[in-house]
């Protein structure tokens, strides 16, 4: 993970749930995708451009891989033009389909398939240092104070012991609450979206039900329900 100075501020771009392979890596080397292009940051020689490209490229060998599914994949696909001349044209294709020029531009991919394999395969990407809080100044009676980075969080230590349980568990943060920011509700998973991840892992509803329950804090679930239902004339 590389820390650099001045980078803008890209909090408008939290709740946003499913990105183009560009604008993904145009985020990961902390470019705003609104500011930019990738051929842009490659013609201007910006810094971190060259980072930008190699995670469009990685994000596509994911792609290719199955590591990451598409929402569309789209991609540049050669037939017959004007007077049966070849060129290429722009269509939806496989993942698989090696004949076919993956589009950074228009082929879409979700938050939390990004977020899940920036968490598998150690990506590193581009944030700005932490800032530590700056302590009162010390008085003559007081001891000299230092001052701490707060540790980063510990991940779930099993002590040798696994279940299916478990994977569930980990499974969801990975896919979900990975990007999560607890002062801004918004950002919690859809309960429905992490219930019917579970259950495509294999857990059964209940067991679904209750690891969203253990991994959803408690001020926040409320948050993120989806109510679709039509008032009726009783409630109206």
């Amino acid at each position: 993970m590389e820390n650099v100075e001045d980078l803008p501020n890209l909090d408008h771009w939290k709740t946003v749930m499913e990105f183009t392979v560009e604008q993904a890596a145009l985020l990961m080397a902390g470019f705003d995708p609104f500011d930019i292009n990738l051929e842009a940051a490659r013609n201007r020689r910006l810094p971190r451009w060259k980072q930008a490209h190699g995670h469009a490229l990685g994000i596509v060998s994911a792609i290719r891989q199955g590591l990451i599914s598409p929402v569309i994949c789209r991609g540049l696909v050669w037939g017959e033009g004007w007077n049966n001349h070849p060129e290429q044209f722009m269509r939806t294709v496989k993942a698989t389909d090696r004949e076919a020029e993956i589009s950074a531009a228009e082929t879409l991919i979700t938050r939390a398939s990004l977020v899940g394999w920036i968490a598998s395969e150690n990506v590193q990407i581009t944030r700005p240092p932490k800032l530590l809080p700056v302590p009162p100044l010390p008085t003559e009676a007081s001891e000299p104070i230092t001052i701490k980075a707060k540790p980063e969080p510990l991940a779930l230590q099993y002590h040798g012991h696994k279940s299916e349980g478990l994977e569930y568990v980990e499974g969801a943060i990975k896919q979900f609450w990975y990007t999560f920011d607890p002062d801004d509700p918004s950002t919690a998973p859809v309960k429905a979206d992490v219930i019917e991840y579970l259950k495509e892992m294999g857990a059964t509803g209940n067991v679904a039900q209750a690891v969203d329950l253990i991994l959803r804090p408690e001020n926040m679930r409320k948050v993120g329900l989806r109510n679709h239902k039509a008032p009726t004339r009783e409630s109206q």
